[in-house]
């Protein structure tokens, strides 16, 4: 402490000068209306900068909350929007509550093989199950494999081992949806009845018999067909609506009457 005072002793004079200096800035500034307007100007400038700094940050940190507002928001959306689409198709409205929607984001995806799948950041803590559909609000992504606390592994549509119920749209005429395995966007809807009224251009939506996905999503348009030789069906070429290489937000869909169905099925 006594170094301490005898150093600023020592400065005296440079410390007196710095004061007096500051006092007089003080006064320009007070008594000149040009200089105040100038030091005014910077001050705003930089409380504008740091402002939007601030702001560029804090959107930033609070855009996943922002996101997962909206996906929840959509969730609560994409009920009335099915309900809509199957009365627009003529098909009979699902039972109020049937149908859950729990949001969530693909963390992992494969596209490039034979046999693809993507993990998605929602599992059993938030009620995700396995045989559940996943869908983008462009149509169908896959079906839930098995799940972890947190997460879910999910069979993605790009897999030559898995089939989904599909229909004809503003039909009855059902068959069975697979990937080609070529193309991330081009599938086969296969055992079509040779009767169903088909031509290109024609929507190919989900047929809601496996009680994973409801009736009605779309999920392409058919841009081809042919008879099988020696069968009473049509092998159907589709372009599918959902880019399965930019997934981002899907939507879980949970069948809350799937086990009851199942337990009933022949």
């Amino acid at each position: 402490m006594i170094k301490l005072l005898k150093y600023l002793a020592s400065k005296q004079n440079f410390l007196v000068f710095v004061f007096l200096e500051l006092i007089a800035l003080i006064l320009i500034i007070k008594t000149n209306n040009y200089t105040q307007l100038k030091t005014h100007n910077y001050q705003t400038e930089i409380a504008g900068s740091i402002n939007k700094i601030t702001n560029i940050i804090n959107q930033y940190f609070y855009l996943k909350t922002y996101n997962d507002s909206l996906l929840k928001q959509n969730a609560n959306l994409l009920n009335q929007l099915q309900n809509r689409q199957q009365n627009a198709n003529n098909i009979p409205p699902t039972l109020p509550g049937q149908y859950q929607y729990i949001p969530a984001y693909v963390i992992s995806n494969q596209y490039d093989l034979q046999h693809n799948t993507l993990l998605i950041d929602k599992g059993e803590s938030s009620g995700v199950k396995p045989e559940t559909g996943v869908i983008t609000t462009n149509g169908i992504v896959g079906i839930v494999q098995k799940t972890s606390l947190h997460y879910a592994k999910v069979i993605s549509i790009l897999n030559k081992n898995l089939k989904i119920n599909v229909a004809l749209k503003n039909t009855n005429y059902s068959g069975f949806l697979q990937w080609t395995g070529k193309g991330t966007n081009r599938f086969e809807v296969i055992d079509l009845p040779v009767n169903a009224p088909i031509k290109k251009g024609d929507t190919i939506i989900t047929g809601g018999m496996s009680g994973i996905f409801p009736k009605g999503i779309p999920i392409g348009k058919i841009f081809g067909y042919r008879l099988v030789p020696g069968k009473k069906s049509y092998v159907i070429f589709i372009k599918s609506f959902s880019d399965m290489t930019n997934l981002g937000p899907v939507y879980v869909i949970k069948n809350r009457l799937k086990t009851e169905i199942d337990s009933l099925k022949l």
